[in-house]
């Protein structure tokens, strides 16, 4: 059996940490979270992550500025990166968040279902 997956989940929202972080240890990932900017920066350098789930906005930073750090302080090598976003939040940040290397986006509020398919997208699945 293969070692489960390291996601990292970046958000401030107990709800949306507790419900993501929920499904994908039902699903046999080992998930670290983190609610600050501070913390994702400790977590990158810490930790082997097979993948980052982000919200386009934190306090003190954007998707973007956590992406191009990450990149960074990795010589370019970096965890495939999920960026959250809302319909309120501004088009041009999530536009320049993929143009700096988030590789996908799920808008809130998102089904299941849709999470899987883009999370099992970036990393291989866990037979689990």
């Amino acid at each position: 059996m293969e070692l489960s997956k390291n996601v990292l989940i970046c958000v401030e929202q107990d709800i949306m940490l507790t419900a993501l972080k929920f499904r994908l240890e039902k699903q046999g990932y080992n998930v670290n979270h983190v609610k600050n900017v501070k913390e994702v920066k400790e977590a990158v350098l810490s930790l082997e992550l097979d993948l980052i789930i982000t919200d386009l906005q934190m306090k003190g930073a954007s998707a973007v500025d956590i992406v191009k750090w990450s990149k960074k302080k990795n010589n370019g090598k970096v965890s495939p990166f999920l960026v959250m976003a809302t319909l309120d939040d501004n088009g041009d940040t999530l536009k320049k968040a993929l143009d700096n290397g988030a590789d996908d986006f799920i808008m809130k509020p998102f089904k299941p279902v849709e999470l899987y398919f883009r999370i099992n997208r970036l990393v291989p699945s866990l037979d689990v």
